[in-house]
C-alpha cells in the first residue's frame, strides 16, 4: 500500500488542493485511492462532502488514530493513501509521517517559504522518509520558479513539474472537483497528471511500500 503524507508546517502552501487532486488522479488511473483528512479545519472534508462523484473516499481522523485506520485501509485492499496534514500541529504528531512510504512538501516560491520548509524537513529526514518538494502556486511569469528550484534543490528533490497560479484551481476545488475533473484539457489537470506520475517513479525507485 502507497501511503502519500503531504505535509508542510506553513499554512497556505496548498496542501489540500494538492491532496485532493492528487486523490482524485490516483482514482481515475484506477488505485482504490483513500484520502484521509488529519486538519482539524477539515477543508478536504467539506470538500469531499459536497462531491457527487464516489471516488476517492475519504476519513477525518485524529493523529493518534492514524496508525490504526492506515491498517484499517490495508485490510480493506486499499492501494493509495494520501494524508492531507494540518500546518504547525503536524510537525507535533509525526505518525502520518513515520507510515509514509513518501513524503510530499509542496512549497510557494518565496524565500521565506523555502525557510519555512526547513523544520518539516529535519522531522521527514529523521524519520528515514523518502521526500520531495512540488512547487506551488508559481506566478507564470518572472524568476521566483528558478530560484525556488535552485534552493530547494540543496536540501533536497524537486519536482521538474510545479502547480501555477491558474484559476482552474480555485474554480475546481469551489466546484468540489479536481481540475481534471473541471476541465480535463486545462493545463492545470496536466500538472497533476506530471506530478502524480513523478512521485509515483520516485517512490517505486526511493519508497517502501506497506
Amino acid at each position: 500500500m502507497r501511503i502519500w503524507t503531504i505535509t508542510n508546517q506553513k499554512g497556505g502552501a496548498g496542501k489540500t488542493v494538492l491532496a485532493t487532486n492528487l486523490a482524485v488522479e490516483g482514482s481515475t488511473k484506477g488505485l482504490k485511492t483513500l484520502l484521509i483528512d488529519l486538519d482539524p479545519q477539515q477543508s478536504a472534508t467539506k470538500w469531499w462532502e459536497a462531491r457527487e462523484a464516489e471516488e476517492p473516499l475519504l476519513i477525518k481522523c485524529l493523529y493518534n488514530q492514524v496508525i490504526e485506520n492506515l491498517e484499517a485501509a490495508k485490510k480493506q485492499g486499499f492501494e493509495l493513501v494520501i494524508i492531507d496534514t494540518a500546518g504547525r500541529e503536524g510537525l507535533i504528531h509525526t505518525e502520518a509521517i513515520d507510515k509514509a512510504s513518501f513524503a510530499i512538501i509542496p512549497c510557494q516560491p518565496s524565500l521565506d517559504d523555502c525557510r519555512s520548509a526547513l523544520p518539516t524537513v529535519d522531522i521527514i529526514k529523521n524519520s528515514k522518509i523518502p521526500f520531495s518538494f512540488v512547487i506551488t502556486r508559481c506566478p507564470t511569469s518572472g524568476e521566483d520558479l528558478q530560484e525556488a528550484k535552485n534552493s530547494l534543490s540543496a536540501i533536497g528533490l524537486v519536482c521538474n513539474t510545479p502547480t501555477y497560479e491558474r484559476k482552474c484551481y480555485k474554480r475546481a476545488y469551489a466546484d468540489n472537483l479536481s481540475v481534471k475533473e473541471y476541465d480535463a484539457s486545462d493545463k492545470g489537470a496536466g500538472e497533476i497528471t506530471a506530478i502524480f506520475e513523478y512521485i509515483l517513479s520516485k517512490e517505486d525507485r526511493l519508497g517502501k511500500q506497506i
